[in-house]
């Protein structure tokens, strides 16, 4: 038990304290004196808080495991009907002991005239009620601030992935590379500089657009990266090469964007890229998933990879509750397999 379900603890110490308090009362009032009061066993007073204990641990246990099995919010009718089953159940299993103890000698409990029978059998459900009552009240308040600290810790994620990508995006590297490029070729052929730069600011204004948003369409998402590959290929020329083979049902899919992004920098990064060893990549579409696939061609002096992109794309996906990307190696080739999700 954590040290937030002590607090559960605190229902027979409020009972414990109620009877001092009430029998201070009846003290002030004169309705009982001292003697009377001390006449009540001690053993009885003890019973109450041990019992009171029991059944608040017990109800504790019950109520958590229903709220997994039998949650409020799937079927209220049937978890109401396992509350009531759950409140009726304890003073069974209470009078029943009660009986059985008396009739072997265990404690001496006597009762007397038909109200006292009345008042023995209703207190019982009373107090299981009161008690069920207090602890789903409790676990309730528990579990929505637990779920509070969760989405605030998932709003937290968000924003910081989001950050993540959108500063890598505009990286000062790759802002200067591409500038370097842009300053090579703009006195050598005018048109291909002025397509450059097209392809340049649509990235921009793609990355600015969809900061506030966690889904893009994968039409959306591929128009990005072609844009993004022409940049690479502006710069690399024959050293590097892409194809894009994705049917236009699958475009109709949803995808994290600047997903495609970080598995092509981690792509061109670690892998050699010249005229001589040219890179290859490939999108394609395979059922409700994106195969991005390159020939794996190492760099001899490649510096230590820490897999930062690949763990911020499982954690965009564990946020969004689905099946998180795959990577692996097969027949020389790097693929990274990207779930797409449905609207």
């Amino acid at each position: 038990m954590d040290a937030k379900r002590y607090k559960l603890l605190l229902i027979p110490l409020i009972i414990l304290i109620m009877s001092i308090i009430s029998m201070s009362l009846m003290l002030i009032f004169q309705f009982r004196t001292i003697a009377d009061i001390s006449e009540m066993p001690f053993e009885r007073l003890l019973g109450m808080l041990v019992e009171a204990s029991l059944a608040v641990l017990l109800f504790n246990y019950s109520v958590r495991w229903l709220n997994i099995k039998f949650p409020w919010n799937s079927n209220w009718i049937l978890r109401a009907f396992f509350d009531l089953i759950l409140a009726v159940i304890i003073p069974i299993i209470l009078l029943s002991f009660i009986t059985y103890a008396s009739q072997a000698g265990w404690i001496n409990h006597k009762h007397h005239g038909d109200e006292a029978k009345i008042f023995l059998f209703i207190l019982p459900l009373v107090t299981s009620s009161l008690f069920l009552l207090i602890v789903e009240m409790i676990v309730s308040l528990e579990e929505k601030n637990n779920l509070t600290i969760k989405l605030a810790h998932i709003e937290k994620e968000q924003l910081n992935t989001k950050y993540s990508a959108l500063k890598e995006q505009l990286d000062h590297h790759f802002l200067f590379n591409n500038l370097s490029v842009l300053s090579s070729i703009i006195y050598e052929d005018v048109e291909k500089a002025d397509n450059f730069i097209q392809d340049f600011s649509s990235i921009y204004r793609y990355v600015l657009r969809i900061n506030q948003s966690n889904l893009v369409s994968v039409k959306d998402e591929l128009d990005f990266i072609d844009n993004y590959l022409n940049l690479y290929k502006y710069r690399y020329e024959n050293g590097f090469n892409f194809k894009v083979t994705v049917d236009e049902e699958t475009k109709k899919l949803k995808i994290p964007p600047l997903t495609l992004q970080v598995l092509v920098e981690n792509a061109i990064k670690h892998n050699v890229v010249s005229c001589k060893r040219p890179l290859k990549l490939h999108i394609e579409s395979k059922g409700k998933e994106l195969w991005v696939s390159n020939n794996l061609q190492e760099k001899e002096d490649k510096e230590t990879s820490t897999k930062t992109g690949q763990r911020n794309l499982i954690e965009k996906y564990e946020l969004l509750e689905c099946k998180a990307p795959v990577f692996k190696i097969e027949d020389n080739k790097y693929i990274s397999i990207v779930p797409l999700i449905e609207e």
